[in-house]
């Protein structure tokens, strides 16, 4: 453990005992997460198809802006909509997509996502009732088997945020993650980021900025984290100003140590007025063509159905 925050651990306790499952450290996890990244995103920048029809950037950031506020409006937690994103991306960059059928591949990673993340079932009409969607829940079971397959029926993917606990939980300062949930949705949803940098530089980069703001003596445990990750320092710097400069972009100032030492549940309440990520319904994708070897066909391509946030 790293102690960044000394007399202020008391209440992260229990938020890295959330990290210890059967007996693994956060350290553990840590390690176990850089060795699945490693593993599977070995190729940076990330890539996808090219092609009429086939879905591009645009489409993708659009997409992960709505699994962001699909998620906080039927009141899933940060891990479910960055796992989502996770798995999303994972299967937008590995085969083609045809850009008719993007809405459904969103809303099927968020469902895997949603079932790995939470302690409850819900039935698919239940959940796609909340997010007012007209699939079927047998499209969407369709939906979530060709995802599966395309994972390796293997969804536990590193994503953002489980990086982001696992380092702040390193410092004894996982306090601090409550007040950063909009700095992580802009983050999941900008493919500048996303494609060009791994989850763990992401994760490390915007820990860093967070400790930054919060502790003049900064550089050292951040130095100490990128040594246990093995993440070059010139990589997270370079990673931190792109990071900078996309939140001073959207007008989102690091919290203060006044604002960390206030009620955190306030600042919960302040993270529900205007969600800023909306679903852009006239961006659709055009049909692709009959070259096009589509991944998905069925189920059938609907108008797509944005959710009110």
């Amino acid at each position: 453990m790293i102690h960044v925050f000394p007399g202020l651990t008391s209440g992260s306790s229990a938020a890295a005992g959330k990290l210890m499952q059967d007996g693994i450290s956060s350290t553990q996890l840590l390690q176990m997460l850089l060795q699945r990244e490693k593993l599977l995103y070995q190729n940076y920048p990330l890539s996808l198809a090219q092609g009429e029809g086939m879905i591009g950037w645009r489409e993708r950031n659009r997409e992960c802006a709505w699994m962001c506020a699909a998620a906080r409006r039927i009141g899933l937690e940060m891990d479910a909509a960055s796992l989502a994103v996770s798995i999303f991306d994972r299967v937008v960059t590995s085969v083609r997509i045809p850009g008719k059928y993007v809405n459904c591949v969103a809303v099927g990673s968020l469902s895997i996502a949603k079932k790995l993340c939470e302690d409850h079932e819900e039935d698919a009409p239940v959940f796609l009732g909340r997010l007012r969607l007209e699939y079927s829940a047998q499209e969407l079971k369709r939906m979530e088997l060709k995802i599966l397959q395309v994972l390796g029926w293997d969804a536990h993917l590193p994503n953002l945020n489980r990086f982001v606990e696992c380092l702040l939980s390193e410092l004894e300062a996982t306090f601090l993650l409550p007040s950063i949930k909009k700095h992580l949705d802009f983050l999941l949803c900008d493919s500048n980021l996303t494609s060009n940098f791994r989850w763990s530089v992401l994760a490390l980069s915007t820990v860093s900025l967070l400790v930054e703001a919060t502790n003049k003596h900064w550089q050292y445990p951040i130095n100490a984290l990128a040594r246990l990750c093995k993440i070059p320092m010139s990589e997270v710097n370079r990673c931190r100003v792109k990071v900078s400069n996309l939140w001073s972009r959207h007008m989102l100032p690091m919290p203060s140590t006044f604002h960390l030492l206030a009620d955190l549940d306030d600042q919960d309440s302040d993270m529900d007025v205007d969600y800023p990520l909306s679903y852009d319904q006239s961006t659709h994708t055009p049909a692709p063509s009959s070259e096009a070897s589509e991944f998905i066909t069925s189920p059938a391509p609907r108008a797509l159905q944005p959710t009110p946030c």
